[in-house]
C-alpha cells in the first residue's frame, strides 16, 4: 500500500475518531492533523490538500450523521472561518517542515495553530453572529465565552501529535520527516 494511502486513512481515522467518541470540548485530532500532516510531506501541495481534505470528510460525515439536522450538510454556518483557520493551520505546517527539530516544531506550531484557530473561529462567531454586541467589548465577550475550550484544544493537539508522531516512528521503522509521499 501506498505510503500517501497509509498516512490518510491513518489521519482520517484519527481525526474522525476523536470526534466521535466522547471527549472533552475541542479535545481533538484535527488541529494534530492539518499541521502535522501538512509538515510531513515534501510536496507542498499535497502538504496542504491532505489534512483539508480529511477536515472536509469528518465534517461531512460527522454534519450528515451525529449533527443530522433534516437536510444533507455540506457546510454548516460559520465554516468558512473554520476551513480560513484549517487552511491557514496547514499553510503553517508546511512552512515548519524540518526533519530534525519534527517533534519540537510540532509542539510548538500546533500550540500556535491551536491558538490561531481560537483567535479565527472565535472572531468569526463574533462578526457573523448575533449573541455579541459588534464593538469591542463584545469582541472580548466572545473570546471570554470561549476561553474555556482553548486549553482542551491546545491539550488535544499535543496529545494527539504525540500519537502522530508514534504512529510516524512504528510505520517508519525509524524517525524521518520528509517522507517523500508522492
Amino acid at each position: 500500500m501506498k505510503k500517501s494511502l497509509v498516512y490518510l486513512l491513518f489521519f482520517a481515522v484519527l481525526a474522525i475518531g476523536s470526534r466521535i467518541i466522547p471527549h472533552w470540548p475541542n479535545f481533538t485530532a484535527m488541529i494534530a492533523v492539518t499541521f502535522g500532516g501538512a509538515m510531513m510531506f515534501s510536496n507542498k501541495i499535497k502538504g496542504l490538500l491532505f489534512p483539508l481534505l480529511i477536515v472536509f470528510i469528518s465534517d461531512l460525515i460527522l454534519n450528515n450523521t451525529l449533527y443530522f439536522q433534516g437536510s444533507f450538510t455540506w457546510f454548516t454556518q460559520g465554516s468558512g472561518w473554520l476551513y480560513g483557520s484549517y487552511i491557514l493551520i496547514a499553510f503553517l505546517g508546511a512552512l515548519n517542515s524540518s526533519e530534525n527539530k519534527f517533534v519540537k516544531s510540532l509542539a510548538l506550531g500546533g500550540t500556535v495553530s491551536a491558538v490561531l484557530f481560537f483567535l479565527i473561529s472565535n472572531f468569526g462567531v463574533w462578526a457573523s453572529g448575533t449573541m455579541y454586541s459588534k464593538d469591542f467589548a463584545g469582541l472580548l465577550m466572545c473570546y471570554l465565552a470561549g476561553s474555556e475550550f482553548l486549553l482542551n484544544q491546545v491539550l488535544g493537539t499535543l496529545a494527539y501529535g504525540l500519537v502522530i508522531l508514534g504512529f510516524v516512528r512504528l510505520y517508519e521503522g525509524e524517525f524521518k520527516l520528509a517522507l517523500n509521499l508522492k
